[in-house]
């Protein structure tokens, strides 16, 4: 099963409550906004409520991307691969959208397990688009096709003003991620969390993964990269993808990893974040209640004076003195 960000999800609960209350007829119009500024829009209307209008608009791509009508390259082929009659794409998207696709409901397959597993895949909408450009190349590359971009640097949009690079050839295709992040104890975390994500990678049960690597300095692939491109603060992260990372059905596993690699860091960042501050926070209780127990007890000293001291008027201790 395929781990959905939280976008994703949310867009998950709002169609598997669809189809189970379809014959309720409600009217559904509902706006969202995603951390890295994706918008989505979705309607229904009791007239026709197996038809959903879905509408997403993506976060500006980097200057050195290519968007074509709106989208990424092979964007509308990867659309129709993966959803089949269940979306039409529609021509115009709406107003101040990337894309609008009309749902289709009543065409869902009846299998309840490959039912659940199309909506799954139509929740993750952005990731089918995002990740088109890169799926092309990685089915060139699965067919060893030589690439037209053989050794060219294609930059793929990634987050807001931000890309990461693939570098195409016959026998493999190398994808180099500028990692970045605004936060300075995301940034130690994140290099740390990296560098050891590349010595998990040389481990014995670990052999046929892609290749890794990790360097504080851009690597010679982004050579001919923008400046502004080069600027990562948690340095660059490199896969080498072969042909037999993407045969057959490997081919859409490796593209989703790829495409949401960031997020993958990004959670696994603020994960041990998390962690950290909890064992902080338990520590500081223990050490809270250390002291608690080192307290002296008053009521304690009170009574251990009284029987060790005996108060005496200055009569007394006189009488006692003769």
């Amino acid at each position: 099963m395929i781990l959905l960000q939280s976008h994703s999800r949310y867009l998950l609960q709002i169609l598997t409550n669809r189809v189970q209350n379809i014959d309720k007829g409600v009217e559904l119009d509902c706006h969202w906004v995603e951390f890295d500024d994706v918008r989505y829009h979705i309607q229904a209307s009791i007239k026709n409520p197996h038809l959903l209008h879905l509408s997403v608009s993506l976060p500006t791509p980097s200057p050195e991307t290519v968007f074509s009508s709106g989208l990424p390259l092979g964007a509308i082929e990867a659309i129709k691969a993966a959803y089949g009659n269940v979306v039409q794409i529609l021509d115009p998207p709406r107003d101040g959208f990337n894309l609008t696709v009309k749902l289709n409901l009543s065409k869902l397959p009846p299998n309840e397990e490959t039912k659940q597993g199309l909506l799954v895949k139509i929740a993750s909408v952005r990731e089918v688009v995002m990740g088109a450009p890169l799926r092309v190349i990685l089915k060139r590359l699965a067919s060893r096709s030589v690439p037209s971009n053989a050794g060219m640097l294609v930059p793929l949009v990634h987050r807001p003003n931000e890309s990461f690079f693939l570098v195409p050839q016959y026998e493999k295709v190398t994808v180099v991620f500028p990692m970045r992040f605004s936060d300075s104890i995301d940034t130690v975390l994140a290099t740390s969390f990296l560098q050891e994500f590349v010595e998990a990678r040389r481990t014995a049960g670990l052999n046929n993964a892609p290749l890794c690597l990790w360097s504080s300095s851009h690597p010679n692939e982004l050579k001919d990269a923008p400046e502004q491109a080069l600027s990562a603060n948690a340095g660059f992260v490199s896969f080498v993808i072969s042909p037999r990372h993407v045969e057959g059905k490997k081919l859409d596993k490796t593209v989703w990893n790829l495409s949401t690699f960031h997020a993958y860091v990004n959670y696994h960042v603020k994960c041990s974040e998390g962690f950290m501050h909890t064992r902080m926070r338990r520590r500081v209780e223990s050490l809270i209640q250390a002291l608690d127990r080192a307290k002296p007890d008053d009521n304690a000293n009170i009574a251990a004076q009284s029987k060790s001291f005996k108060r005496m008027s200055i009569e007394a201790s006189r009488g006692n003195s003769h």
